[in-house]
């Protein structure tokens, strides 16, 4: 009779540790920025996708988060440096301080220039696109005035949605078509 108890008793152990890894994992897999963003909602002509590169015939380009919906095309280029971030717009590089340790890193606002391009390139249709840089929520950055937003992820969900608004809409028919060209380069 005791087998069973201490059977029973370690299956119960085994099913919690196995929901707890399983709740860890998913929540380690979510950046904050996607964390804000959310999730698709295809009835509501909303898409998101995340980890896309492709080639525009000049340059690889890398958007972290995409967001398509009939407002336009929203590109997230998320950061993971911690701490202190210098630079300024015309620099090459940019630098980060966390805990003593540095290093440097292409600068932010080149690459969402660059992106803008590509994505434009791959379109070959003008669609309103707003471009987003995306620091952790912890991060010291000085605020600086320009075409993309420099934000930390928790003002991420405001400022899109202030975008959601934009005047210029775009057909579910077109939400469709972006999305779709944008998950056949996505699982390339």
């Amino acid at each position: 009779m005791e087998i069973f108890i201490y059977v029973g008793i370690g299956l119960v152990l085994v099913l919690v540790i196995f929901f707890i890894s399983k709740i860890e994992k998913r929540s380690r897999n979510h950046s904050e920025a996607l964390r804000e963003i959310g999730e698709s909602d295809p009835k509501h002509d909303h898409y998101v996708l995340s980890d896309i590169q492709f080639h525009d015939g000049i340059r690889q380009a890398k958007i972290d988060h995409l967001v398509v919906n009939s407002s336009g095309i929203h590109a997230v280029i998320e950061y993971q440096y911690q701490g202190t971030i210098k630079g300024d717009k015309d620099d090459e590089q940019w630098s980060y301080e966390y805990k003593g340790v540095s290093d440097v890193f292409e600068n932010p606002m080149l690459t969402a220039r660059d992106l803008k391009l590509s994505i434009d390139k791959v379109l070959k249709k003008d669609y309103p696109l707003f471009l987003y840089i995306v620091f952790p929520e912890h991060t010291s950055i000085k605020k600086r005035k320009s075409n993309v937003p420099m934000l930390l992820s928790n003002e991420l969900k405001d400022e899109m949605h202030q975008n959601f608004k934009s005047k210029k809409k775009i057909s579910s028919k077109d939400v469709s078509l972006i999305h779709n060209l944008f998950l056949k380069v996505k699982n390339k």
